[in-house]
C-alpha cells in the first residue's frame, strides 16, 4: 500500500486546493461553488518523484461534499463520511480504517476537511495567464499557511482554470522534497447536496476473508 499511499496524498492536494483564503474572481467563484455542491471530476496524473527519472501515471475519479469524500484510482479506494477513513487497496487486498477529526494535523488524512475551514488551508500569492496541456489557461498560484505535517510538506500548489472562466482544467503540486505531479481534470460536474453521507461510507463487511484489515480506531 506503501506505492499506492503516494498517489493518494498527491490526489489528496487536488481537492484540498479547491479550498483556501481566495483573492481572486476566478477562484472566489470556484471555492463557493464546491462548497455549496455535490462536486465530481474524473483525473489523469502523472507524479515525478524526487531524484527518479521514471514517472508513475493513473487516472480515476472523485466526488466530494462537505467533509466527506470517495476516490477511486489505479485499484485503490478512498472513503470518507467526515468521521472514519477506509483505504481500500484491492490489488494488494489490504484495508486501513483511521479516524478523522477536524484539527488541523487531519487535513492531509481528509482533504475535504478544508472545506468547513476555509482560512487553514492555503492562500492565494498570485493570478494570472499560464499554459496547460498546451493551451493557454488562468493559473491561481498559492501556498500552504501552515507547514510540516498538515500540509504534507507541500511547497507549492498552481490551479488551472479555462480561461476568463472558473472551469478547472488542472492542477500542479510540488513537495518540498522536489517532487512534482501533474494533473488533468475532466467530466467537472457540480450537483445538489445530498442530505445523507451513507453514499461516503464504506461497508466493511463486503470485504473478503482474504483482506488484511488494519483498524486504527
Amino acid at each position: 500500500m506503501k506505492k499506492t499511499a503516494i498517489i493518494t496524498a498527491a490526489i489528496a492536494f487536488v481537492l484540498s486546493g479547491a479550498v483556501c483564503s481566495a483573492k481572486s474572481k476566478t477562484l472566489g467563484s470556484f471555492i463557493e461553488k464546491v462548497s455549496s455542491s455535490l462536486v465530481s471530476f474524473n483525473y489523469t496524473f502523472s507524479m515525478q518523484p524526487a531524484g527518479s527519472k521514471s514517472k508513475m501515471t493513473g487516472e480515476g475519479k472523485v466526488k466530494v461534499q462537505d467533509n466527506c469524500f470517495f476516490l477511486e484510482g489505479n485499484g485503490l479506494e478512498v472513503w470518507c463520511d467526515g468521521f472514519t477513513r477506509w483505504t481500500i487497496d484491492r490489488i494488494s487486498e489490504e484495508a486501513l480504517v483511521e479516524p478523522v477529526d477536524g484539527s488541523s494535523e487531519s487535513f492531509a488524512t481528509n482533504p475535504a476537511l478544508m472545506i468547513t475551514a476555509v482560512d487553514e488551508a492555503f492562500e492565494e500569492v498570485s493570478f494570472g495567464s499560464s499554459k496547460f496541456g498546451g493551451k493557454t489557461v488562468d493559473a491561481s498560484t498559492l501556498t500552504p499557511i501552515m507547514k510540516g505535517k498538515s500540509s504534507m510538506d507541500i511547497a507549492g500548489l498552481k490551479l488551472f482554470f479555462k480561461s476568463g472562466t472558473s472551469e478547472l482544467v488542472g492542477a500542479e503540486i510540488k513537495l518540498n522534497d522536489g517532487s512534482v505531479s501533474e494533473f488533468t481534470i475532466s467530466g467537472l460536474a457540480f450537483q445538489d447536496k445530498g442530505n445523507e453521507k451513507g453514499s461516503f461510507r464504506f461497508d466493511e463487511k463486503t470485504l473478503g476473508s482474504s483482506y488484511v484489515i488494519t483498524d486504527l480506531r
